[in-house]
């Protein structure tokens, strides 16, 4: 089903779930760029309005009113307000004209790729938060690293990282069990992308063990090539400017380092 009504999407592309929505209406019309008319991964146009974090515009009473939580991602859809990623996916894929294997209509199929969500969210989202948070976020967030906690959340990630090798992607190349991506495959892909804010090599090392996850998070990415990409341009750059960081505070350790 399509839908002719106005489409704006707010996001902070440091976050997760609003690369997820992003990626998922792939080729948007963006406040600079009206007239793009580049080929798209679905047929979802909208306005895409940065609201970022940081700044605290998602406290700012314009962006309140969408979302009276204060959180990211939102849409506006000719007036009708909604967050929640998973959910405005699943909303998006019933009100636009999208290619069924995002969100089946068939309700077995449509069954696991909601269990995918879910699992998703108790479990990935839920391992990545914690390590990042405790391993290397935790200065931003005004608390203190906690080394023992990021080891817990360490291990928890890795029994993660197993379920989805010897479990969701054991007899198949997509989490769901399809032969193409579906919004959950989106989702997790994306969550496993915070790991760049970590040690370059940290993430290569988590992820050396699960052949299957790899391979899986390449036909991700290029199943929604060149968009996966482009929406993680922000974290990037952030990822960069973390590594840049810890050489310099190795540095300054070693020049402040006692003379033997």
């Amino acid at each position: 089903m399509g839908s002719s009504r106005n489409l704006t999407l707010y996001v902070d592309l440091l976050s997760q779930p609003c690369r997820a929505v992003t990626i998922f209406c792939s080729g948007m019309i963006d406040d600079d760029d009206d007239d793009d008319e580049d080929a798209r991964v679905n047929e979802i146009e909208a306005v895409v309005q940065i609201v970022s974090f940081v700044k605290k515009e998602t406290r700012e009473p314009l962006f309140l009113a969408i979302n009276p939580l204060g959180q990211v991602p939102a849409i506006d859809d000719g007036g009708f307000t909604l967050s929640e990623s998973h959910t405005i996916m699943r909303y998006l894929a019933a009100t636009r004209k999208v290619a069924d294997h995002w969100y089946p209509e068939d309700l077995e199929k449509r069954a696991c790729v909601d269990r995918m969500l879910d699992w998703h969210f108790g479990n990935l989202h839920r391992d990545v938060a914690q390590f990042l948070v405790h391993r290397e976020l935790a200065p931003l967030l005004g608390r203190t690293k906690n080394p023992t906690l990021a080891a817990e959340a360490e291990d928890s990630l890795k029994q993660s990282l197993k379920t989805m090798e010897t479990v969701w992607l054991k007899d198949s190349p997509f989490l769901a069990g399809g032969s193409q991506p579906s919004i959950a495959d989106i989702s997790s892909a994306c969550e496993l992308q915070q790991l760049k804010l970590l040690d370059k090599e940290e993430p290569g090392a988590l992820l050396a063990p699960y052949e299957k996850v790899k391979a899986w998070m390449v036909a991700v990415e290029e199943f929604t090539a060149p968009y996966f990409m482009d929406a993680h341009c922000v974290l990037e750059k952030v990822a960069q400017i973390f590594e840049d960081r810890r050489k310099c505070e190795a540095e300054a350790e070693v020049e402040t380092a006692p003379k033997l």
